[in-house]
């Protein structure tokens, strides 16, 4: 008995299933309403690789000027669906020998073929030489996908850089290409 009710709820399972597939589609095929799909639909949960390069501009307390330099970097990130994701990063500032390490999170709304986000990243500002420290970096940008697999994109972020005494402000610009897999 016990073998029949559970190949019962198999049965039942299965034609479910089978009954969500068929129906009746609207459309012409290749429509978004038909069968054929929407050309820009990417699955959701995956993982993606962003490279990017671009300059980091310091404003120094007491001088007028602003000081540049080249960065280049790489993030790893995971898009749990297509407007919320969590990213880890690397970047470079050449200039400065600085290292950050980071890690947060991305808001994306999608409006094909661009994909508008704002991001929130903590990290750890490591240069070459002198202390370590602690700093946040909001962002926002826009991509443009290129296919389902490959974004173009540019970013901006301000990066406020906690010191014993002082916030360090810093303005990175950067552009990049983003793999998904």
């Amino acid at each position: 008995m016990k073998r029949f009710f559970l190949a019962l709820i198999f049965a039942l399972l299965v034609s479910g299933v089978a009954s969500a597939q068929t129906g009746r589609t609207d459309g012409s095929e290749e429509s978004e309403f038909g069968k054929g799909g929407y050309p820009f639909a990417g699955p959701a949960s995956q993982f993606y690789l962003n490279t990017s390069f671009g300059s980091g501009f310091f404003k120094t307390p007491g001088l007028a000027n602003t000081q540049t330099g080249f960065l280049y970097g790489v993030d790893l990130g995971f898009e749990i669906d297509q407007w919320l994701g969590v990213q880890m990063g690397y970047t470079y500032l050449s200039d400065r020998d600085l290292s950050i390490y980071s890690i947060g999170s991305r808001f994306a709304y999608t409006y094909e073929p661009f994909v508008y986000h704002v991001s929130l990243s903590a990290g750890l500002y490591d240069p070459e030489i002198g202390s370590q420290n602690f700093g946040l970096a909001p962002g926002a940008g826009i991509d443009i996908r290129i296919n389902d697999r490959v974004r173009l994109g540019i970013e901006y972020k301000h990066d406020f850089i906690f010191t014993d005494n002082i916030t360090t402000d810093m303005d990175r610009v950067n552009a990049g290409l983003k793999f998904f897999f």
